[in-house]
């Protein structure tokens, strides 16, 4: 028997004669203490009895934190990996193809010129983490606008620099997506200098990554 079910069997609540005077006031027992008895008996074998499908049965309380994480992600994990289809593949880069002629994505000379820095010292900054760049194939790197903007620029720094090995289009994605958590806004549509921690978590959150301070 499972942990969920053997909890439960042993917190059934007890059938006393009150119980049975009240609930079976319509037929005649004449021994309601032993009834009472073989009732309790009777309904904790049918708890015992009852079979969990497998999701279900193999639910358990783990005994620390750490076991509840990992046994949370063994059952979200799926059996098998899934892997996009030729369809699928073609889909995803047609998008992501329009998606880098976006105006607002610009050229890295573009950008240098716009935010007063060389195209050099745009290069370290994509290299350190503190400016966010697109790439597509042969086609050279973008930069998104929005990073013109010292609060915007200093949200998607946070977030780079806290989500280091995730692909740079899923955290593009991640910062210009709508967020029921700011209202239907986008990150970068919510984001002043007094919640730029605050909003960095929470794109972080949606890529999947805790911060210490939040464990």
């Amino acid at each position: 028997m499972s942990t969920a079910l053997e909890l439960i069997a042993e917190h059934l609540p007890e059938v006393t004669t009150d119980k049975v005077r009240r609930s079976f006031s319509a037929i005649e027992i004449h021994d309601p203490e032993a009834f009472a008895s073989e009732l309790m008996a009777f309904v904790q074998d049918q708890v015992e009895a009852v079979q969990l499908p497998f999701d279900l049965a193999v639910i358990d309380l783990p005994e620390d934190r750490e076991a509840a994480l990992a046994s949370k992600v063994a059952r979200l994990r799926a059996k098998t990996s899934w892997t996009p289809g030729a369809t699928e593949i073609q889909r995803g880069r047609a998008l992501m193809l329009e998606e880098f002629a976006e105006a607002h994505n610009l050229p890295v000379p573009e950008f240098a010129r716009l935010a007063n820095k060389s195209k050099q010292q745009i290069y370290k900054d994509i290299d350190a983490g503190r400016l966010l760049a697109l790439s597509l194939g042969s086609r050279g790197q973008k930069l998104p606008d929005w990073q013109l903007d010292p609060n915007r620029q200093r949200l998607t720094q946070q977030v780079l620099q806290g989500a280091t090995g995730i692909d740079k289009w899923t955290i593009y994605n991640a910062l210009g997506n709508p967020l029921e958590a700011l209202g239907g806004r986008s990150p970068i549509q919510a984001v002043d200098h007094q919640h730029v921690e605050k909003i960095a978590g929470a794109v972080l959150n949606v890529l999947g990554i805790v911060r210490p301070e939040q464990a």
